[in-house]
């Protein structure tokens, strides 16, 4: 999938930073490193962006800045700073599990940060229409992949189904997989959910106030 990119003038532009401020964000992990897209250009090389990205996320810093320190927004919004010391006894409290994650939860207390983004994955699906075992997909396999949990930068995940016919059996078969943009799936697939798992992140963090 081709995302829409902004170049920096537009960027500087549009939002009235400065240079120096967006390479600041840069440089403590505000921005992420990966949103720089240097491309060609008929004037040489140019710095691109996420469009969407960019400018909610520097939304967000102008808009909490006032109430933070620019360190307290590393640890709210930069995704490569997940967390550690989370442990939460009621997932069903943060709204983006709610009571659509209660299906998910497998033990009475003690959630890290990785297994509220894993509930609450399963929560969207839930919420996007799919059945609770396509759901519980996507939950499994983020509760086995904490590591990518913790660098979210580019990764989606995918909940997809594919149908076969062999012998006049059909058969239907759902699957999650988790990878960097654009997440390449067997011809035939058809998308049931995709899933940003950097704003997921990001959201589950500032829900818990980190």
């Amino acid at each position: 999938m081709n995302e829409d990119l902004i170049s920096k003038k537009e960027v500087l532009r549009l939002t009235g930073i400065s240079y120096g401020q967006l390479y600041r964000w840069k440089r403590m992990g505000l921005i992420p490193e990966a949103w720089f897209i240097r491309r060609s250009t008929f004037t040489g090389q140019e710095t691109f962006f996420p469009r969407e990205k960019i400018l909610r996320r520097i939304e967000e810093i102008l808009k909490l800045k006032e109430e933070h320190s620019l360190e307290e927004l590393v640890r709210i919004l930069s995704p490569e700073a997940a967390p550690e010391e989370v442990v939460h006894d009621d997932p069903t409290s943060i709204p983006s599990i709610g009571s659509a994650g209660r299906e998910f939860l497998w033990k009475e207390g003690g959630y890290t940060f990785a297994e509220l983004v894993a509930v609450a994955a399963g929560a969207e699906a839930m919420r996007n229409k799919t059945k609770l075992h396509q759901a519980r997909l996507l939950v499994e396999l983020l509760r086995e992949a904490e590591d990518v949990v913790r660098s979210p930068t580019g990764i989606f995940l995918v909940l997809a189904e594919k149908s076969f016919e062999r012998e006049g059996i059909s058969l239907r078969i759902s699957f999650a997989v988790l990878g960097k943009d654009p997440v390449r799936l067997d011809p035939g697939s058809k998308v049931l959910v995709r899933l940003d798992l950097e704003r997921l992140v990001e959201r589950v963090k500032r829900e818990l106030g980190r």
